[in-house]
C-alpha cells in the first residue's frame, strides 16, 4: 500500500468534515454518499445481499468505507442527519480498475469469448 493516509484523510476525515458542516446547516441537507461493495470483504456469495457480513474488511480502503458507514449511523442517531450510503460495486470512469466487469466484457467481446452472466443459482451465456 503506497499511501494509507490518503484513505484515512479522504474516506474518514473528509466525510466527518462534511457531516460536521451538515449538522449545523439550516436547514439540514439530506446527504447521499458513496460507500463501497468492498465492505463485504472476501464474500463470494452470489447474489450479494445487504444482509451479508461487513465486519471483516479485506483492505484498508474497505475498512475506511465501513468506518464511514458506522460514522454515518452515529451522526444520524445523535444529530438526526438524513444520510444514505450507497454501496457501489462497479464504478466506471477514467480511474477505473482493469479487473472490473466492464473491462472483462470488452476484452471477451473483442476476443470472441462467451460472457457468463449469473442470476441466483443459474447462469446463462451471452
Amino acid at each position: 500500500m503506497q499511501n494509507p493516509q490518503s484513505y484515512i484523510n479522504s474516506n474518514i476525515m473528509g466525510f466527518v468534515n462534511l457531516l460536521e458542516v451538515a449538522k449545523i446547516a439550516k436547514p439540514q441537507p439530506s446527504i447521499v454518499w458513496a460507500s463501497s461493495s468492498s465492505v463485504y470483504g472476501l464474500n463470494t456469495d452470489n447474489p450479494f445481499s445487504e444482509l451479508h457480513r461487513t465486519d471483516q474488511p479485506a483492505s484498508l480502503y474497505a475498512a475506511t468505507k465501513k468506518a464511514g458507514e458506522e460514522i454515518a449511523h452515529t451522526y444520524n442517531h445523535i444529530y438526526g442527519l438524513s444520510l444514505t450510503g450507497l454501496r457501489f460495486f462497479t464504478v466506471y470512469g477514467p480511474w477505473g480498475r482493469p479487473d472490473m466487469t466492464y473491462f472483462f466484457f470488452t476484452k471477451y467481446i473483442l476476443q470472441g469469448k462467451d460472457i457468463h452472466v449469473y442470476q441466483t443459482k443459474v447462469y446463462f451465456t451471452l
